[in-house]
């Protein structure tokens, strides 16, 4: 025991402070592998990972135009409604592009409700058909109903995030006088 501090407290510190050094090493050199193995692929990628990534490419462009050809679902959240978005350019497997029956007219994408069978509506841009998917109280009857009824309230309240603290107030006690008993 030298400078008031036992030997058995040296060696278990002086074994903590290798351990902590050997783990710090370890995470440095992982660190360095994997900057090294990226540097490695900016330079020059696997050509398997290549042609990897390029087909997984094809093959996420092929289901995109799909589904634009079968339509994209919007589902109205205060009402349940669901309309659909069609690209009438888009192909799908086996089934044609319909083209010729809207090129005469200059419409691409056509926006249904599917809820309540309306008639397609046709637009020129998808931003405009977007919008009318996402909105349609303003084109079906039946969508615009559902949206003026007024919602139904909760029987019950919901959960408040934070419940608020209780009010905690101090009450002194009451001052006894010196001859009065302890109470008990």
């Amino acid at each position: 025991m030298s400078s008031g501090i036992p030997d058995d407290h040296k060696y278990s510190r002086r074994k903590r402070l290798q351990a902590t050094a050997r783990v710090r090493a370890r995470r440095v050199e992982l660190a360095l592998d994997r900057a090294r193995t990226r540097a490695a692929q900016a330079i020059g990628p696997a050509p398997e990972s290549v042609a990897a990534h390029r087909q997984a490419a094809a093959t996420a462009e092929r289901a995109l135009a799909e589904l634009d050809a079968e339509g994209r679902v919007f589902t109205r959240r205060d009402t349940g409604a669901r309309v659909v978005l069609r690209d009438t350019l888009a192909t799908a497997q086996g089934r044609p592009a319909r083209a010729e029956a809207t090129s005469a007219h200059g419409d691409r994408y056509e926006v249904e409700c599917l809820t309540h069978q309306s008639d397609p509506l046709f637009f020129d841009e998808i931003a405009a058909a977007t919008r009318a998917a996402r909105h349609s109280d303003t084109w079906c009857e039946a969508c615009r109903q559902l949206a003026a009824t007024p919602h139904t309230v909760r029987a019950r309240a919901r959960k408040v995030l934070a419940p608020a603290k209780p009010e905690i107030r101090y009450t002194p006690p009451e001052p006894r006088l010196r001859f009065d008993p302890p109470a008990t």
